[in-house]
């Protein structure tokens, strides 16, 4: 049987002060080389990390379990790790312009999750999900969008999609020269290429074109990408264009009274001038129009810019 001296060693397994004695009876005659003690704490680390932060990327969980060895103490370690520049990487928009954690390293993961989670709920697969999100996430990370306004901001685009299907296809057609089904046209309205509707809660010319045509209109794409610039939403446009569909033949026969030919009447562009842009040309048109029948054209006149933004386009 093979003696020891009474010098102390500490258990890798258990962390115990034992003597070397004790430590050959528990690890056999040659015990564990320094290659293997080391093995077996970084094992031990690693296993907890894991389960401190269970999915989370090893890069993350290893630069954690290398603080906690040197440290000796969870807290520290992940303090330490926070502050560490490859932190940044793996956890992109995760600090406040103050060096601040929005959100712990879990619920980082858990928040990416949820919304890969809502576009899967509209028939999005994973791998599409991460393309769409790939530009945006620190985005709506840094704007504290939580899962459920994310949720609600996809909703409204499927909505706006849904509502007006043939349309908004008809609008692609005419000018992308593409045929849509109903899930392509809504990764469209998503994909970061035609507009940041998830970001900034946009309404995307698709629906701009859509709405155009649902009132009866046929408006072309830089019509529509002048009109989505302006700071619509879709409601707002939706009331633009049905007030268009009611006034426009009023005021054309207005014009037809005077003698005014129809290529030279107003149509909708010069509308829309009026009402969204306040053309000063196109307001004094129709506010002699309407002063001939004393009244009030109501679009223009209960219009108010506010920002880039439009209240009151119609009174209801």
């Amino acid at each position: 049987m093979a003696i020891f001296t009474a010098d102390m060693v500490t258990d890798p397994n258990t962390g115990q002060s034992i003597s070397r004695q004790e430590y050959f009876n528990r690890y056999g005659n040659a015990g564990l080389t320094i290659n293997e003690r080391t093995i077996s704490t970084n094992n031990n680390f690693l296993q907890k990390a894991r389960a401190l932060y269970p999915g989370l990327p090893d890069s993350f969980i290893q630069l954690f379990v290398n603080k906690w060895e040197t440290t000796g103490d969870a807290q520290q370690a992940i303090s330490q790790t926070r502050q560490d520049p490859e932190y940044d990487n793996i956890f992109p928009g995760n600090k406040t312009d103050r060096g601040q954690i929005r959100y712990d390293e879990v619920t980082y993961y858990a928040l990416q999750d949820s919304y890969i989670g809502t576009l899967a709920e509209y028939g999005i697969p994973k791998a599409t999900s991460l393309n769409i999100l790939q530009d945006r996430f620190v985005n709506l990370l840094e704007n504290e969008v939580s899962a459920n306004e994310f949720r609600q901001r996809v909703a409204a685009v499927y909505q706006g999609i849904q509502q007006n299907i043939p349309e908004v296809q008809t609008f692609y057609a005419d000018n992308f020269g593409i045929d849509l089904d109903e899930q392509s046209i809504f990764l469209g309205a998503l994909d970061p290429t035609v507009g940041e509707d998830i970001v900034a809660g946009k309404i995307t010319t698709a629906q701009i074109g859509g709405e155009a045509r649902r009132a009866g209109f046929t408006i072309s794409l830089e019509e529509a990408e002048r009109i989505q610039q302006s700071g619509l939403s879709q409601a707002e446009a939706r009331r633009l264009f049905a007030s268009a569909e009611r006034d426009l033949p009023r005021l054309q026969s207005l014009q037809a009274q005077r003698g005014i030919e129809p290529g030279q009447q107003i149509r909708l562009k010069e509308y829309t001038e009026a009402a969204i842009f306040q053309s000063p040309e196109e307001l004094q048109q129709i506010q002699r129009l309407e002063e001939e029948q004393a009244a009030e054209f109501a679009p223009i006149a209960g219009a108010a810019r506010r920002g880039a933004r439009i209240t009151g386009i119609v009174e209801e």
